[in-house]
């Protein structure tokens, strides 16, 4: 139906006459490349919205093309990878359960069971809040398409996080599914929307979107093992393309955009890694509500599948909140920067277009939002119990920490390179140095369960790498007793928690992973499940 776009500003309109867009209507001039990502620029892509995706991350053609065989292609191809990676061992013949040949079949199927129960962990935490997640049937589609990904991209693997990137694909493929029994569908629309390819077409999205992301999931020159985990190191290793990245988008564009708020970040001395690389990784998830996210996807695929815009949007995001960040001292402003945007997706997607054509897309009006940064603001400036306080601010904790293990262990090694029998004056301070750092190996999963700042010191040598321990997490404000042990030759203050403490076994997973399946036994996926 012919309408006019008189409601459209020119510099968002290809025209001032076009052509109205309808839900599950593949009329080819609304659903041209051109078409669609202008009014993915626009934030008003109809349904199906996943097919609209799958269009301008080039996997499909436009309906103008054969979109069918391209279609069939796809699932003709996660069928044939499914059929070669599920191979039951038992088929082999001669083949040895036991065996630790690298061409045993056995040992790659008990490394495959290893790494499905590695992504059912953060599986079975995605979006706790929504309860298409936690059907069962759901997340195992969500671990076998990511093992299945995992498995034909052995660098880098499955990383934690990929599975953030998948559910909210997986997500609206189901409900394109749903909303379209209200509507009358063509025969190319019946064949796209057959449930039982769903999961088929999950991962031909999540493979489009991934030829952007993968770059960020990588660990500079450490590629991860069969069972997915980092191998043992203990040497310098080179920087994730994160980190680099996310330094030219600090140099070559926060700083022109806005000097002022490059020059505050700095003299705080935060780098872009400590908040950035989740932005990244999990493409601006987690910075806004999930039903903002459709419509931020929209607007980043419309640029392609090697998504060459993302700089502009981090810019744009720390633009958003630059007042707030301005009168915010180093805890505060980090603080700031690891919780959810005060500002909308469709505010930063504005002022992202406007940073890229400044002259074509005027400069968005400023969103005010002030309760949120005050309230902020407040609870980063309340004094906070030791340790990670049960029932405490979570966000706060975490910024806390990322900045602490990004810095703190490099500190000490060149402590103890450059001290090796420090003066009597230094001993206190070393004292506290060392036990900081000591706790600050552990992380506990079941606390953070995304990785986030400590990736960005991949590129660090790692301290006891593989070891067990009991770390006290201090639930009160009592003051605990101290003993002094020895730790790397330095006298340490020992915690000993005398009040409302509970001991925390903790697997220390710090920078690498242990490549001992004795440190990380195999679980029963079924038994990983909540309720």
């Amino acid at each position: 139906m012919a309408t006019n776009s008189n409601n459209s500003s020119p510099g968002h309109s290809p025209s001032s006459t076009t052509l109205e867009a309808v839900d599950y209507n593949l009329q080819f001039p609304t659903w041209s490349m051109e078409y669609l990502k202008k009014a993915a620029m626009q934030q008003r892509l109809v349904r199906p919205r996943s097919l609209a995706w799958a269009i301008m991350l080039n996997a499909i053609p436009p309906p103008s093309g054969d979109i069918l065989l391209s279609i069939h292609g796809h699932r003709n191809f996660y069928n044939d990878l499914r059929n070669k990676l599920s191979m039951d061992p038992r088929a082999v013949i001669g083949d040895d359960p036991l065996s630790q040949n690298d061409e045993s079949a056995w040992k790659q199927h008990f490394c495959d069971n290893e790494l499905k129960a590695l992504i059912l962990q953060d599986v079975v935490r995605t979006f706790p809040d929504e309860t298409y997640f936690r059907d069962k049937d759901v997340q195992d589609t969500m671990v076998r398409v990511l093992f299945f990904w995992s498995r034909s991209h052995p660098s880098p693997g499955y990383r934690q996080g990929m599975h953030e990137v998948l559910a909210p694909l997986l997500f609206e493929l189901y409900c394109d599914r749903q909303q379209a029994k209200q509507h009358a569908l063509s025969d190319t629309l019946l064949n796209y929307l057959e449930e039982g390819y769903l999961e088929h077409d999950s991962y031909m999205l999540f493979s489009a979107v991934m030829k952007g992301l993968e770059q960020f999931y990588s660990t500079g020159d450490v590629i991860p093992t069969s069972c997915g985990r980092l191998p043992l190191s203990r040497s310098l290793h080179n920087q994730n393309e994160a980190v680099r990245y996310l330094e030219r988008v600090r140099e070559d564009y926060l700083t022109s955009a806005d000097p002022g708020l490059a020059k505050h970040l700095m003299e705080c001395n935060i780098s872009m890694e400590l908040f950035g690389i989740r932005w990244l990784r999990l493409l601006f998830g987690r910075e806004f509500p999930r039903t903002e996210i459709p419509n931020l996807w929209s607007f980043i695929f419309s640029d392609g599948p090697m998504l060459p815009n993302l700089h502009h949007i981090v810019v744009a995001m720390l633009m958003s909140i630059r007042t707030a960040l301005l009168e915010c001292d180093t805890g505060c402003a980090l603080s700031l920067l690891m919780r959810p945007s005060s500002a909308s997706a469709g505010h930063v997607c504005a002022l992202s277009l406007h940073l890229r054509d400044p002259i074509r897309y005027p400069s968005p009006p400023a969103q005010l939002n002030n309760s949120y940064d005050q309230k902020a603001e407040e609870e980063a400036e309340t004094d906070g119990s030791e340790g990670l306080a049960e029932g405490g601010d979570v966000a706060r904790s975490l910024a806390a920490l990322a900045l602490l293990r990004a810095r703190l262990p490099s500190a000490v090694a060149a402590l103890q390179a450059a001290l090796p029998r420090p003066p009597p004056d230094a001993i206190p301070a070393l004292e506290q140095i060392a036990q900081l750092s000591a706790l600050l190996q552990c992380r506990n999963h079941a606390l953070i369960d995304v990785e986030t700042a400590l990736e960005a010191a991949e590129n660090q040598t790692s301290f006891s790498v593989g070891r067990r321990q009991l770390v006290p997490v201090v639930l009160g404000r009592n003051k605990p007793k101290v003993n002094q042990v020895k730790v790397n030759q330095v006298k340490v203050n020992q915690v000993k928690v005398i009040n409302k403490v509970k001991e925390v076994p903790l697997q220390v997973f710090h920078q690498v992973e242990c490549d001992s399946t004795s440190d990380l036994p195999f679980q029963d996926p079924l038994r990983l499940r909540t309720e």
